[in-house]
């Protein structure tokens, strides 16, 4: 069974980004909350020194929890995560977002889904995407580099391993297996064209750094300081 939710989805993919040593807490929090399904894993900020001041994201350790949530529960965990980490402090961390389209087995979409059945997701155009790029390992900071010449701020880094089968390398013209790094960049909607072009026309797919670059809608966006959201969506 496939539960498609694109045309009002109940569910969303909630981002959190938090120091290292923060994550167990988050995941205790969201537990708390009845949202069973978490996976923390680590990563590192890239975030420029002149902005550190306000994302927190420079080069230092993060944790990043991955929870799939009903929209309406996600609201009020979003609020308590905000309120006991002190999000709004500059350097806390960022939490957000992202509509899932639809859930894959009865299991799963009664564990993820059951609880906010009323609930909606307008997939109307969004402040704020999350520009994400699959990159060879060694070249995150060079894809940051140039998203930072089309105004980003900052990312997080993931270090994976590609697990791509043959066929869908013969089709895609690359080889997967090699370490990858996956670079999130949260962006303004009116900027994410031009950081996506600035990365693909230096380390595309048609260079040594093979980056895969997508981007995907974030409804909800936390962390960020009132601020700088406002500047940042004018320009």
């Amino acid at each position: 069974m496939v539960l498609d939710l694109s045309k009002g989805a109940a569910l969303v993919l909630m981002i959190t980004i938090v120091d290292r040593g923060t994550g167990d807490k988050v995941v205790e929090l969201l537990k708390a909350e009845g949202a069973e399904v978490n996976l923390l894993t680590y990563a590192r900020g890239t975030a420029s020194s002149e902005i550190m001041e306000y994302l927190g994201l420079a080069d230092t350790e993060r944790e990043i929890v991955f929870t799939p949530i009903g929209l309406g529960t996600s609201k009020k965990v979003i609020k308590k995560i905000r309120e006991r980490f002190r999000l709004e402090k500059p350097g806390k961390g960022i939490i957000f977002t992202i509509p899932i389209s639809s859930i894959c087995g009865k299991l799963s979409a009664k564990l993820l889904y059951e609880t906010d059945q009323g609930d909606e997701i307008s997939m109307e155009k969004t402040d704020f995407e999350l520009i994400i790029v699959i990159t060879t390992r060694g070249y995150a900071d060079d894809v940051m580099s140039a998203a930072r010449g089309a105004k980003a701020t900052g990312g997080t880094v993931i270090h994976a391993r590609g697990m791509g089968h043959k066929a869908a390398e013969k089709f895609f013209g690359i080889t997967v297996q090699p370490e990858k790094e996956l670079l999130f960049i949260l962006t303004q909607n009116n900027i994410k064209k031009d950081i996506m072009k600035a990365i693909v026309s230096k380390y595309g797919m048609n260079t040594e750094a093979k980056s895969v670059v997508f981007s995907l809608p974030v409804s909800d966006v936390d962390g960020l300081p009132e601020g700088f959201r406002q500047q940042e969506i004018k320009d």
